[in-house]
């Protein structure tokens, strides 16, 4: 008998053998119990996720002699003969091949027919998306009112590309990728029944080169057992497939915080002297980064960074020494150069600009800094909220304080645009303004004549606000006894519980008497449900009781506010969790020269030269 690989062999037979997507097999499961099995089921998701297993599984629980049941005893003709493919009342078909409008005629007229051998006839119709539009019209009746015995279940990675005629007739079940845990676990659990001597290490590169696919994760593993010879181990695996190991994406965290330009250098030119796949070492940069920023953010997203133990402890290592806003800049930069290297014709001088670029990164200075900056300057006294050392212009990524750049420390920061060039009629880019505390403030006719210079409109009185900012709504003309205590429910609601107080910044409030109203647009439906469980209810009502000052209770409902109420939920949002273009908008309303600058500039903040 000729072998079969291990995708194949060890393919689950019965709900209880598939992993991961419990959500499916519990609600199929319920179906075939209680008799409710629909006549039409759609399953989407990545690839190597399932789902034609997951039909044949149905197919199979349909046909057993023992069935309709969700537990096939899996002996009888029929759920062997549906597992090896030869049951004449399972029909597979592959509308890649099959995309025409006669292909479905053809199914159509057949699904006339009674079952020869089972009890019901079950089309499976994998990548469904490539039907042709008249295909798919000639599908509708059929699935509108099929036959009694007929079954379809259609099975595709593009849900988009279906039309919603066909969606609307189907039964829809999204089935996910398979966490690393689950991947791991499937790999040993064969691996031991197949007598395969390999070594954890193994184990988790080849569950992270699956990324989620199972499919993927038994080819891999059956490829890596034929080349082996005795144990196999992480070696044999990383020389097998040329895998850019980690600790090179932790050598470039080094060379971008010491901002050493020679050994990022390096690292490609052994990369590629190593015969690596350098599109591949691009791609694995924007995960590198990803991780970087989660860790930097959270240490509890820690669990998120799917990473040897070894190799995560370094990586928070170097995570406390990046900031935040730099973290995010080269996640983002690293995902534009990986689509420009994957069309590059030569990859290598890509990359290498790339890391040179990295290395000679400045810090990000946030908005708040700056505008701490520029209200110091108008105040005549040292900027209260300018950056200290970590993070301030003109410092590396990690904090140090590079000898090149402790020449300009003292050099204010300069507004830019996006492509770090100022408007044609602004100040040339070469023009630093000394530091702020080596100058006095200028008196307000040269700060007037300074901003007049800028392509932006003007303004006639500090009381009006720029052109595009909107000018603050009368908080004072609104409810003070529900505004007050509403702001300081939902500040101390996002205190306690981030996720339910961020889902409160969508509910426009109103009294009625005892209780009180939140009112979520339909839209906003999805916030409504994190709100409307038992347990979030009674915790929201203490909370409101506490902060109103009287017993009160909390209604939820879903509807369009009205403007009053709308008025309230924009001030109390302002006030409690404002956006930053609301911080901007605030700081421009108290100093309008402030406003019309960014407004004309639009830009970013860097370091001078």
């Amino acid at each position: 008998m000729s072998y079969q690989v291990l995708a194949r062999k060890w393919r689950p037979q019965t709900f209880g053998e598939m992993v991961g997507q419990e959500h499916v097999t519990q609600t199929l499961s319920n179906a075939l119990t209680r008799g409710r099995v629909a006549h039409a089921y759609l399953f989407t998701g990545p690839r190597g996720c399932g789902k034609t297993t997951m039909a044949r599984l149905l197919a199979k629980a349909l046909n057993c002699d023992e069935g309709p049941t969700p537990t096939p005893c899996g002996k009888c003709e029929s759920c062997q003969a549906i597992a090896s493919g030869s049951f004449l009342d399972v029909l597979e078909i592959d509308a890649a091949s099959n995309t025409g409008v006669d292909n479905i005629r053809e199914l159509r007229e057949n699904a006339q027919y009674q079952p020869s051998a089972g009890k019901r006839r079950v089309f499976i119709i994998d990548e469904v998306h490539m039907l042709s539009k008249g295909a798919f019209n000639a599908l509708l009746k059929t699935l509108e009112e099929p036959p009694e015995h007929v079954h379809f279940v259609f099975a595709t990675t593009e849900p988009v590309r279906i039309p919603r005629t066909i969606l609307s007739r189907c039964q829809r079940f999204d089935f996910r990728l398979f966490k690393l845990d689950e991947l791991r676990q499937r790999i040993a659990t064969i691996a031991k029944s197949e007598s395969v001597d390999i070594d954890d290490e193994a184990i988790e590169l080849l569950a992270s080169m699956a990324e989620g696919s199972m499919r993927d994760a038994l080819s891999l593993f059956d490829q890596a057992v034929s080349s082996s010879e005795g144990t196999l181990d992480k070696k044999g695996v990383v020389e097998l497939y040329g895998l850019i190991g980690p600790e090179r994406y932790l050598q470039l965290n080094d060379a971008i915080l010491q901002r050493d330009t020679r050994a990022a250098l390096d690292l490609v030119e052994e990369l590629a002297q190593a015969g690596h796949d350098l599109v591949e070492f691009g791609r694995g940069l924007v995960g590198n980064f990803r991780d970087l920023l989660l860790l930097r953010l959270d240490a509890e997203l820690a669990a998120r960074v799917e990473k040897p133990e070894a190799v995560r402890k370094q990586m928070v290592e170097q995570a406390s020494r990046f900031e935040v806003q730099d973290l995010l800049a080269l996640t983002q930069r690293a995902a534009d150069q990986y689509l420009l290297l994957e069309r590059a014709p030569q990859p290598r001088w890509l990359l290498e600009a790339q890391v040179v670029e990295y290395s000679r990164l400045e810090s990000q200075v946030l908005l708040s800094d700056i505008l701490g900056r520029l209200d110091a300057l108008g105040s005549g006294g040292p900027s209260q909220g300018a950056p200290s050392a970590p993070g301030g212009a003109g410092r590396a990524p990690g904090g140090g304080t590079p000898p090149k750049a402790a020449g300009r420390a003292k050099a204010a920061a300069k507004v830019a645009t996006t492509t770090d060039m100022v408007a044609p009629s602004g100040p040339p880019p070469s023009q630093v303004a000394p530091p702020p505390s080596e100058i006095a403030p200028p008196p307000p006719s040269a700060a007037q004549d300074d901003f007049t210079s800028l392509p932006v409109e003007t303004f006639q009185t500090e009381s009006e606000a720029p052109p595009n900012i909107v000018a603050p709504e009368a908080g004072s003309q609104l409810d003070p006894q529900l505004r007050e205590p509403y702001a300081k429910l939902l500040a101390r609601a996002r205190e306690e519980n981030m996720g339910v107080g961020t889902c409160l910044l969508e509910a426009a409030p109103r009294l009625e008497g005892h209780t009180l109203v939140l009112t979520f647009r339909p839209e906003h439906a999805f916030h409504r449900d994190q709100v409307s469980d038992a347990a979030t209810m009674r915790w929201l009502t203490s909370l409101a009781s506490e902060c109103f000052g009287q017993a009160l209770e909390v209604s939820l409902v879903s509807d369009e506010p009205g403007a009053e109420e709308e008025t309230m939920r924009k001030e109390v949002q302002r006030e409690v969790a404002p956006s930053e273009k609301q911080e901007l908008e605030r700081h421009a309303r108290n100093n309008p020269e402030l406003g019309r600058l960014l407004e004309g500039l639009g830009g970013h903040v860097v370091d001078g030269e």
